[in-house]
C-alpha cells in the first residue's frame, strides 16, 4: 500500500510540475514575473542561511531588495575550492561525492537517497561537481516534457501513450556521470510508462547503430551533431530505414552549424531542435520548434549576457561570457556563475510565437573535429571521450587535446596553483575511458604537463585542436558539409 501511495504521489508531482511549466500565454506574464522574483529571493535567503560560503560573500548586502548586479560573481575554480561550504546540506562533502562517482555501479543512483550527482564535462577547463536534489531533477524533466514538444493544455489526448509509449533513442556516450547522460540516468520512473528509452553509444560502429535504430524505430532521436551526421549519411546511403514515425531530432552538447541542421532536416523530413544547457543548470533552455535557437526557461534561471567586465550587452549583441543563476537548485546554489560561452540573445520576438527569450546563437564551444581510422573505416571521434576521462582529476586547472596524426593525440595539462598532476594517473584515466568505448587498440596518446596553456588571439583556449588535418573521407563517406575554416 505504501508503495502504491508513493507511486501515485510521484505521478501527481510530475503532472503538476509539467502543468506549471506549460508554454506561457500573454495573460501569464505578470504572474510569472512575480514567481520568478519570489524564486530569486528564496534562493538568496536559503543560500545565506545554509551555505557558509554565500553567508560570507553576501555580508552587508540587503538580500530582500538588492539587484542581481549587486551580488558577487563566482567561477568554477572558486566553487570547487569551497565546495563543502557552497553545498547547503552540511552532511555533504566533496571527498565523499568524488568517491561515490568513482564507482561506476552508482550511475543512476541517488547519493544518500536524495541527491543526483554529476560532473561538468570540463570543456572549459577544470571539471566541477554538481549536486541536485530530487525536486531539482523533477523540475528539469518537467521543463522538457512541457516545452520540448508543443503540447495542448489538455492531457486527455496523451492517454494513448499508456498503450503505445513514445520511443526515444539517445545516442551519446555510454551512461556515466557526465551531464548529457545524467539527465537520462534519473529519468522518472512514472514517465517510463509513457516513454520507452533506448541508450546507444556514439562509439558503436555505424552498422551497429543502424541495426539498433532499425529495430527500435524511434519517434525521437537525441544526440550530438557529429553522431547525427553519421546517421544521416547512413540514411542517405539506404542503410537506415525508418518507417515514418520519427517526429523530432534534438541536438545536445555540441554546436549545430546551420548547414548541418538543414542537411539533417532535409534527409529525415523532421525539425531538429537545439538545446543549450550545462550540468550547472540542465533546465536552462528548451529547443525552439521553428528555429535552431533555444528558448530560455526564464522562470527557472537568470542568464546575464555580459562583456569581459561583467557589464550587460544589449540583445542582438554577442557577449564575452554569461553569468548563470539557477533558481531551482537549492542543494548547490549557483548564483552569478561565470561560464565562458559567447551567447547572443535575440533582439526580436521568435517567429515560433513563444514568449520566452530566444538564445539565437552560442559560440565559444566549437571544437576541432577529431577522427580515427578503425581498420580502414574513417570515423568521427567526439571530444567527449577524452573529457570523460578527466572528470575525477579535480586538481586540473587547464587542458588541451591535440590530434597530431592518424589516431595519435596529445593531452596538455596544467595543474591548479599549488597542486601537482601525475602523468601516470592521467594516462590511466584516459586509457580506461578509451578502452570502455572499444578504442584501446586504436587511440595512441602522449601527455605533456605544462604550467599554463596560452589562449588563442580570441582570448579563448581551444580545448580540442586538430593540428594534423581533416579526415580523408572516401567519396562514399564524404562529410555532410565542407570543413569550415
Amino acid at each position: 500500500m505504501r508503495g502504491f501511495l508513493r507511486a501515485v504521489s510521484d505521478q501527481v508531482k510530475l503532472a503538476l510540475a509539467i502543468r506549471s511549466l506549460l508554454p506561457p500565454r500573454p495573460a501569464d506574464m505578470e504572474r510569472r514575473a512575480r514567481e520568478r522574483e519570489a524564486r530569486f529571493r528564496n534562493l538568496l535567503r536559503y543560500a545565506n542561511e545554509n551555505s557558509p560560503y554565500y553567508r560570507k560573500r553576501f555580508k552587508g548586502i540587503d538580500l530582500a531588495t538588492c539587484a542581481i548586479t549587486d551580488l558577487p560573481t563566482m567561477n568554477k575554480s572558486e566553487m570547487m575550492a569551497n565546495l563543502d561550504d557552497v553545498l547547503t546540506d552540511r552532511a555533504l562533502r566533496r571527498a565523499d561525492l568524488e568517491m561515490f562517482m568513482s564507482d561506476p555501479t552508482n550511475v543512476g543512483a541517488y547519493y544518500k537517497e536524495n541527491y543526483a550527482v554529476c560532473h561538468t564535462s570540463g570543456s572549459q577547463g577544470q571539471p566541477a561537481i554538481i549536486v541536485q536534489d530530487k525536486k531539482a531533477i523533477l523540475t528539469t524533466f518537467a521543463a522538457q516534457f512541457a516545452r520540448g514538444k508543443p503540447l495542448t493544455r489538455l492531457f486527455l489526448p496523451y492517454i494513448h501513450k499508456l498503450l503505445n509509449p513514445a520511443r526515444f533513442a539517445i545516442v551519446t556516450q555510454k551512461p556515466g556521470f557526465y551531464p548529457s547522460s545524467t539527465f537520462f540516468n534519473y529519468f522518472p520512473e512514472r514517465a517510463r510508462r509513457y516513454i520507452k528509452l533506448q541508450r546507444l553509444s556514439v562509439f558503436d560502429p555505424p552498422e551497429i547503430l543502424v541495426d539498433q535504430l532499425n529495430r527500435f524505430q524511434p519517434n525521437f532521436i537525441t544526440s550530438y551533431t557529429s553522431a547525427l551526421e553519421t546517421i544521416t549519411r547512413e540514411l542517405k546511403a539506404g542503410n537506415l530505414k525508418l518507417k515514418g514515425d520519427l517526429e523530432q531530432i534534438t541536438n545536445i552538447s555540441e554546436p549545430l552549424p546551420e548547414a548541418i541542421a538543414e542537411t539533417v532536416e532535409k534527409a529525415f523530413g523532421v525539425h531538429i531542435t537545439n538545446i543549450y544547457s550545462m550540468a550547472e543548470c540542465m533546465a536552462l533552455t528548451c529547443g525552439c520548434q521553428a528555429t535552431h535557437g533555444s528558448h530560455l526557461n526564464d522562470e527557472l534561471a537568470i542568464l546575464e549576457v555580459v562583456d569581459a567586465n561583467n557589464n550587460p550587452v544589449p540583445n542582438g549583441t554577442p557577449g564575452s561570457k554569461v553569468l548563470l543563476t539557477n533558481l531551482y537548485n537549492l542543494a548547490q546554489p549557483i548564483i552569478r556563475y561565470e561560464i565562458d560561452d559567447i551567447v547572443t540573445i535575440s533582439a526580436e520576438p521568435c517567429k515560433c510565437g513563444s514568449l520566452l527569450p530566444l538564445i539565437a546563437a552560442v559560440e565559444g564551444r566549437t571544437k576541432d573535429q577529431f577522427w580515427v581510422n578503425v581498420n580502414g573505416d574513417i570515423r568521427d571521434l567526439p571530444y567527449y571521450v577524452f573529457l570523460l576521462a578527466l572528470h575525477t582529476e579535480t586538481d586540473l586547472a587547464e587542458h588541451q587535446f591535440l590530434q597530431t596524426g592518424v589516431n595519435t593525440f596529445v593531452l596538455r595539462a596544467a595543474p591548479l596553483p599549488g597542486k601537482t598532476l601525475s602523468v601516470e594517473k592521467l594516462r590511466r584515466l584516459i586509457k580506461h575511458s578509451v578502452t570502455s568505448e572499444g578504442l584501446a587498440d586504436v587511440i595512441h596518446f602522449d601527455i605533456e604537463l605544462v604550467d599554463k596553456i596560452e589562449p588563442e588571439t580570441s582570448g579563448k583556449i581551444r580545448r580540442a585542436k586538430n593540428v594534423f588535418g581533416p579526415a580523408p573521407f572516401a567519396s562514399s563517406d564524404r562529410p555532410l558539409v565542407a570543413n569550415e575554416s
